[in-house]
């Protein structure tokens, strides 16, 4: 199944090359970097509710705090924002990873290089579907260790599958 190119991604890729695959970190990673920020900026609006309610009448502190709210919101959607920007991207020459809300980076290791995929997944990431692949290839970057990410199996088996096509292609078989 190939996906549609948006956005940055649209600009890194080539005019010919198909996406194969996207997927990003998985989303306990989403979770655990942005609950803080949640639990705070609710904690701040009941401590607002709070004041409003047991402060006598002129007493502004409620709406200091209310205000101050703003910070961790910022810091919960700004969270948000790193998680959706970054993703590896297979495509039918390589596997790129990007990353970056305002400036970003961008590595890519081409199929045709690739020596060696080694997937590592835990206990819990079997239980909840993420694990890492380290990507090992012959090119003087050496290694793209794709990091947490959700179905590492499935984009292994789509990785070298993709390769094995790419093969066959500069074979000449049909």
């Amino acid at each position: 199944m190939a996906h549609r190119a948006t956005g940055y991604l649209k600009k890194v890729l080539s005019d010919d090359e198909l996406i194969m695959r996207i997927t990003r970190r998985h989303w306990i990673v989403r979770v655990f970097r942005t609950m803080w920020w949640a639990l705070t900026f609710w904690a701040m609006l009941a401590g607002a509710a709070w004041l409003y309610r047991t402060t006598y009448e002129g007493d502004d502190r409620w709406m200091w705090v209310a205000g101050l709210a703003v910070i961790p919101l910022c810091g919960w959607i700004w969270e948000h924002l790193v998680w959706r920007n970054q993703m590896n991207v297979m495509t039918s020459r390589r596997i790129i990873q990007m990353e970056g809300v305002l400036n970003k980076k961008v590595s890519d290791s081409l199929l045709e290089k690739l020596n060696d995929v080694k997937t590592e997944q835990t206990l819990i990431g079997r239980i909840m579907g993420f694990g890492d692949i380290l990507i090992l290839t012959a090119s003087e970057q050496g290694a793209n260790h794709l990091k947490t990410i959700a179905d590492p199996l499935g984009f292994k088996r789509a990785m070298l599958d993709a390769k094995d096509a790419l093969d066959d292609e500069h074979a000449g078989i049909d």
